[in-house]
């Protein structure tokens, strides 16, 4: 102990005590929090080195030390340490190049702010950012990165997009990954592990400024229709500036209004081609015109489509808490609150009775335990064939495996910490759940960031 004591103390030494956070300071909490409460280690110490210099020695120093560590973005990925967290918050810079149509951004960012960032200096363009605004951008581009953008530009880690990383490796060296194309296709959807990034070279595109999107949201017993009248629809559907999103969701939100809660069913839908496709036939008027359905859609650009995203869900969420405010993503209520567990899938088809069967294990989960209610999620996603394929496959060319699945499964459920018996439940819902839903499901078929203790990661 007197040994890592002092080489807490030591690494103090390479650092400003505005670079320092502690357990007793203000901003611990948010420094160190991570998605899910359980995966919190506490580390002793937070440190936020304020540039590229600091950062080398800082790394270069652990490495060579008994500290357990780990670097974040923004801890959506759930990074965590017992003895010192290495946050890249301070990571901010911004340019764009209309030369080439590139930006060049430090690793700290949320994909909110890239979003910002963009329409200000790129006004016209969009980048390969997340859905969710609050998504760092480091976890997401070196698990694959999947955009509203990914349907026709592909993954935001594929060679087109993914240009460069600036990294440090654990002796302290900088480079642009580039000069070791090795390290440069292991950083292209691998996850981390590698080396250090602290900022990205990415391709932005010219694209439409308004975008039709938003909720249709519709009673449970318009399930279905709705089921057929989506799996129809995502069958016949290959224009990659069309994505849909269908996922349950508690009407009510009856868990916190002390009310039985309602499960109901919401489509988000986007179309970049405008509104008026957006409510024709060759858009979602089908979905509009289904019996009972609750029209919030409206046409915004590119950052307001990620922020109605996050929004819409707070009106109408399946686990909004009772003390986000209306700026906050419904997701991003849960951030560090609740132990949670994930699993995403990709599937060949989005048929009728894939959308019934994953309808009923969320039905099924909540007769068990009815307090998962509002944590738990089923979440189909479109995708066009791009998203996965924009390489080909199989494909090599970069470290994330390309699969000839088309279409995401997103499952998730959690609950405050406290209830042992509804975590165990969660847990094995989680790393149960794909193969109910979908027996032909198979191992190699989860996400790369979603690689919990039930996911074998050399078979994905």
């Amino acid at each position: 102990m007197a040994d890592k004591d002092n080489q807490t103390e030591g690494l103090k030494s390479l650092l400003t005590s505005q670079e320092i956070v502690d357990p007793s300071s203000p901003d611990y909490q948010r420094a160190s929090r991570t998605w899910s409460a359980h995966a919190n280690l506490r580390p002793g110490l937070v440190i936020q080195p304020k540039d590229v210099p600091t950062l080398s020695k800082s790394i270069s120093y652990l490495a060579n030390t008994a500290l357990d560590f780990r670097v974040r973005c923004t801890g959506v990925g759930n990074a965590s340490a017992k003895d010192v967290l290495v946050s890249l918050a301070a990571f901010k810079s911004f340019s764009f190049n209309p030369d080439d149509d590139t930006i060049t951004f430090g690793a700290g960012h949320t994909w909110g702010e890239i979003d910002q960032k963009v329409e200000k200096h790129a006004p016209g363009y969009a980048a390969l950012s997340a859905r969710c605004r609050f998504v760092g951008v480091g976890g997401s581009i070196l698990h694959g990165g999947q955009s509203w953008l990914s349907h026709q530009y592909g993954l935001a880690s594929d060679p087109q997009n993914l240009l460069d990383v600036q990294v440090i490796k654990m002796d302290g060296t900088v480079l642009w990954a580039s000069e070791e194309p090795e390290l440069l296709w292991a950083m292209r959807g691998g996850g981390g592990g590698f080396a250090v990034a602290t900022a990205y070279k990415m391709r932005v595109y010219k694209y439409p400024s308004s975008i039709f999107c938003g909720q249709i949201i519709y009673p449970a017993d318009a399930m279905p229709i709705v089921a057929r009248e989506t799996a129809a629809f995502i069958a016949r559907c290959s224009d990659p500036k069309i994505a849909l999103h269908l996922y349950c969701l508690d009407m009510t939100q009856g868990s916190m209004t002390s009310k039985e809660p309602k499960p109901g069913i919401s489509i988000f839908a986007y179309d970049a081609n405008g509104e008026e496709h957006g409510r024709s036939a060759d858009g979602f008027k089908w979905a509009l015109d289904i019996e009972g359905a609750i029209d919030m859609t409206h046409a915004v650009n590119f950052r307001q489509v990620n922020e109605s995203f996050g929004k819409s869900q707070s009106a109408y969420s399946y686990g909004v808490f009772a003390d986000a405010d209306a700026t906050t993503d419904a997701l991003e209520a849960h951030f560090g609150v609740t132990n949670t567990w994930q699993a995403g899938v990709t599937v060949p088809e989005a048929t009728e009775q894939l959308i019934t069967d994953a309808w009923n294990w969320y039905l099924a989960l909540k007769e068990q335990d009815p307090m998962l209610v509002k944590g738990t999620y089923v979440l189909l996603e479109m995708m066009q064939k791009a998203a996965y394929q924009s390489l080909g496959y199989p494909s090599t060319a970069t470290a994330w495996p390309h699969t000839r699945n088309r279409h995401n499964l997103q499952l998730g459920t959690g609950i405050a910490p406290g209830n042992p018996k509804s975590d165990a439940l969660a847990y094995k819902a989680m790393a149960e759940g794909p193969y109910q839903i979908r027996p032909e499901h198979t191992g190699g078929n989860y996400f790369p960031n979603f690689i919990e203790e039930y996911v074998n990661a050399e078979k994905v």
